[in-house]
C-alpha cells in the first residue's frame, strides 16, 4: 500500500494554492474586543449606494477627470446580493419590497452605517448588509472578443443591529484580464468559464465571493 503522506513539494503546492485563494479575496473581520458576534438569523439589505471617487493625480497641477457611474450602478450590485442570497439555503432575508417600504419612513441623510442601523430596527433584522459601488464599467465587445473588459469596484459591510457595530467588511475590485495575463484570475474562469464577462456577471462573481466569506464567519 502506498503512503498518503504529503511530500515537501506537495505541501509547497498546497501552500501556493491557499495563497492564491487568499489574494483573490478582500474581506476583513472587525471583531470588537469585548463584544461577541450575535447570531445573525435574518438579514436586511440597505440599497447599495453609488459613490464617485476621483483618481489620484500624478502631479499637483494635473486635473484628473471623475469617472462617471451608470445611473443604475447601485441597483446592479443590490440585485446581485439578493440573487445570491435567494439561491443559498443559509440566508434568510427581508424582501426588498419590505425594505423599500421601511425606507420611506426613515431619514435619508446620515452615514450608511447609521442608516443601516435604523433599517435593521425598523424591519426586525439581526444584521444589515450595506455598502457602496465606485466603479461599474461595462464590457465593450462580445464575450469571446472584448475590446475593453468589464471593471467593477464595490465594498460591503455587515452591521449587527443589537450592538449597532459594523462587524465585517469586504471589498471587490477587479478589472477582468485574460488568464494568461494574470494567473490570479483563475478562480473567475473556474466559476464562469473562459470568456469575457459583463459588468453584472463580474459583480455577481464578486458578491458570491464576499458572501461566501461572510457565511464562513457566521457558521
Amino acid at each position: 500500500m502506498k503512503s498518503t503522506a504529503r511530500t515537501p513539494q506537495a505541501r509547497n503546492w498546497a501552500l501556493i494554492a491557499c495563497l492564491l485563494v487568499a489574494c483573490a479575496c478582500g474581506s476583513v473581520l472587525k471583531r470588537h474586543p469585548q463584544a461577541e458576534l450575535p447570531p445573525i438569523k435574518l438579514l436586511a439589505v440597505l440599497p447599495v449606494e453609488a459613490v464617485v471617487v476621483a483618481a489620484q493625480p500624478k502631479a499637483v497641477d494635473v486635473e484628473v477627470p471623475v469617472t462617471a457611474l451608470p445611473a443604475n450602478a447601485g441597483l446592479v450590485v443590490s440585485a446581485q446580493i439578493y440573487g445570491v442570497m435567494a439561491e443559498g439555503p443559509r440566508w434568510r432575508f427581508v424582501p426588498d419590497l419590505v425594505v423599500e417600504q421601511a425606507l420611506r419612513d426613515l431619514p435619508a441623510d446620515g452615514s450608511l452605517e447609521a442608516r443601516a442601523a435604523q433599517l435593521g430596527k425598523a424591519v426586525g433584522a439581526d444584521g444589515v448588509l450595506y455598502g457602496s459601488v465606485s466603479r461599474l464599467r461595462e464590457r465593450e465587445g462580445s464575450e469571446y472578443g472584448a475590446r475593453r473588459p468589464a471593471s467593477v469596484s464595490f465594498r460591503l459591510a455587515l452591521l449587527a443591529v443589537a450592538s449597532g457595530q459594523t462587524v465585517w467588511q469586504g471589498s471587490f475590485d477587479q478589472t477582468q484580464q485574460s488568464l494568461s495575463a494574470n494567473l490570479f484570475n483563475w478562480w473567475m474562469f473556474w466559476r464562469a468559464g473562459p470568456r469575457w464577462f459583463t459588468a453584472a456577471e463580474l459583480t455577481r462573481l464578486g458578491v458570491e465571493q464576499q458572501l461566501a466569506e461572510l457565511e464562513r464567519l457566521l457558521e
